[in-house]
């Protein structure tokens, strides 16, 4: 069930790729973040596309701040480097809480739904008006009369897959997606919900559904991103994990939180830690380990076994048809990968 693994963009971009090498020689996609503060996503990729053979994808990127055009551009340039029986995948979501800071997200949802649109006739070699595109044409400040095409593209090999968590974007997903990531660090897909026996009704994948009944494309593909960290060293894989379940606990609306089980007095301390402008890795001090075990898996490779087991056993019984690993993989990224590969995967056969 578990094709691939996501980096993150925040090491450094040879030891990056050296790491994706080792992953490629076991997972079939390697998918890496899109952040706006770390190392370019485009980059990173096509060295990971042109050493390894391995299939790409971004995990996940937005439409806020980019350029579409060169979003499309990226795609259909990594798909010239896929091997038979790899693909390019283009992860997209509405962005989090770093876009957030940033910029303003208006119209998340629609403005997805128009990039999807957008990359796609061009992916097909169509010629493109921009104004077709209201929502991108203004944010962007482009002439809605100006016409654009890739003569050098041919029916590009890109599936697209969108992430996300609440029912628009996943109703808009079922509709115009190739696929969908749902990320088990996020409460309503977390290990939390599938315990408390809160999945079916705080997941939203009934909407997903809806969407998929209005759909033309006949293949969608379920993916289940596991949140894991692991390491020899049990602390240290502990406090990588509690560092990204920070991100989530400081961000996530309290009755997301609440509705699998979560308590306020659990995780006010980082919470409000956060707020007040301390440090991520200091407000993750202040999270109890037993919070941060429901949303990211981690530890030894044989605490991740156990743990990595139980999800993927719940995530086959909800419908997802693949999974990768994914962020933080754990506090060192080499080891976390040779573990991965030599000792967890084995451990789940």
């Amino acid at each position: 069930m578990i094709r691939g693994i996501q980096l993150h963009a925040w090491a450094g971009a040879p030891e990056m790729v050296e790491v994706a090498e080792l992953a490629a020689r076991e997972f079939e996609t390697v998918w890496v973040t899109d952040q706006l503060q770390s190392r370019s996503v485009a980059a990173i990729l096509g060295a990971v596309a042109a050493r390894t053979g391995a299939g790409v994808g971004t995990a996940v990127t937005f439409p806020f701040g980019r350029n579409p055009l060169e979003q499309a551009s990226t795609m259909a340039t990594l798909a010239e480097f896929m091997p038979p029986g790899r693909q390019v995948s283009m992860g997209i979501g509405t962005g989090g809480g770093l876009v957030s800071a940033l910029m303003p997200r208006e119209n998340p949802v629609e403005s997805v739904a128009e990039l999807i649109g957008l990359c796609r006739a061009l992916w097909r070699g169509e010629h493109v008006r921009l104004g077709d595109y209201p929502l991108t044409c203004a944010r962007l400040r482009m002439r809605p009369d100006g016409k654009v095409d890739f003569p050098w593209v041919d029916n590009a090999d890109v599936r697209v897959i969108v992430a996300g968590a609440g029912p628009k974007v996943l109703e808009m997903a079922g509709e115009l997606a190739d696929g969908v990531i749902c990320a088990s660090n996020f409460p309503a897909h977390s290990l939390a919900a599938f315990r408390c026996g809160q999945f079916d009704a705080v997941s939203n994948l009934d909407s997903l559904d809806v969407g998929r009944s209005r759909s033309t494309r006949p293949d969608f593909a379920r993916i289940y991103g596991v949140n894991i960290s692991v390491s020899k060293d049990r602390d240290a894989a502990n406090a990588a994990a509690r560092r990204q379940a920070t991100l989530i606990v400081a961000q996530q609306p309290h009755e997301n939180l609440e509705r699998v089980g979560f308590e306020q007095a659990d995780y006010a301390a980082t919470r409000a830690a956060v707020h007040d402008g301390e440090s991520v890795a200091r407000a993750a001090e202040l999270l109890p380990q037993a919070v941060a075990d429901q949303l990211v898996v981690s530890g030894t490779p044989d605490d991740c076994v156990s743990a990595l087991g139980e999800l993927l056993d719940y995530a086959r019984g909800a419908g997802f048809t693949e999974a990768y690993v994914g962020a933080p993989v754990g506090p060192d990224p080499r080891e976390a990968v040779e573990l991965l590969t030599s000792q967890v995967l084995g451990g789940l056969m």
